[in-house]
């Protein structure tokens, strides 16, 4: 019977699927979701965790024996038994068809989206090599940027509770990227999806108070793409709407 621990952030609603699968399936399980056992955006980013799990998603598990996966329907499967993945290949074929469905156009309920009320994203100066260098081609040519489009595909799904105005300041060699977004909630909803922490990590986030007069300015500013942006300190080249 498998035993290990399950590592991930709290209500991750990716990781219930491997904490249901092993209490019918009887496997010993123990979650790390909190400080000091793991703390997400810290923990995975260790060189210790990424030797095991060198791409840092969560949820991930690691055995009593040291096996390890990614993947929270791997992880499911893994922990299952014959009952839940199905006894002949026709009913593994259903179940897999089922999760498959449930991935793709199940999002979690209400109850879990923990969204900022409206919150700035400031682009970090610390994010990879690569980001910059798409700016910069970007720029050269008088595109909005691949990271733009990038970042608002793999969102897709939240077109429907989110709206963000993401502009690009700046020019060539001397640039960055600074967005409003309104969200449902009160935390940002990135941890969610494997899918959307891929962009995130590489922003700095704040969240505003909707009664200041800095959120009247910013919002004035980032919906009519017209202002000073004080907080930017460069010149608006171009935007975004994620809607």
């Amino acid at each position: 019977m498998a035993a290990g621990t399950l590592y991930t952030y709290p209500e991750n609603w990716r990781a219930f699927k491997a904490q249901i699968a092993a209490q019918y399936s009887g496997a010993r399980l123990k979650v790390a979701s909190n400080s000091p056992a793991f703390t997400f955006g810290q923990t995975n980013r260790t060189p210790a965790f990424l030797n095991n799990f060198p791409l840092g998603k969560v949820p991930a598990y690691q055995g009593d024996d040291g096996f390890c996966l990614f993947e929270s329907n791997a992880i499911a499967h893994y922990l299952s038994n014959d009952a839940l993945r199905g006894a002949t290949p026709q009913v593994a074929a259903q179940v897999l068809q089922w999760v498959s469905f449930a991935d793709s156009e199940i999002i979690p309920p209400a109850s879990a989206w923990v969204f900022p009320t409206l919150g700035i994203m400031q682009f970090n100066k610390q994010a990879t090599e690569q980001a910059k260098e798409d700016m910069k081609r970007a720029l050269a040519v008088s595109q909005i940027p691949p990271m733009f489009t990038g970042m608002f595909q793999r969102l897709d799904k939240l077109r429907k509770t989110a709206f963000a105005s993401v502009l690009l300041f700046g020019t060539n060699n001397d640039s960055s990227i600074s967005g409003l977004w309104v969200f449902r909630g009160q935390d940002l909803a990135f941890p969610l999806s494997p899918d959307w922490q891929i962009d995130y990590e590489s922003y700095d986030w704040r969240k505003l108070d909707s009664k200041s007069e800095e959120c009247k300015t910013l919002v004035k500013e980032y919906l009519s793409w017209e202002g000073d942006f004080k907080h930017v300190g460069k010149a608006f080249n171009q935007g975004k709407i994620f809607k």
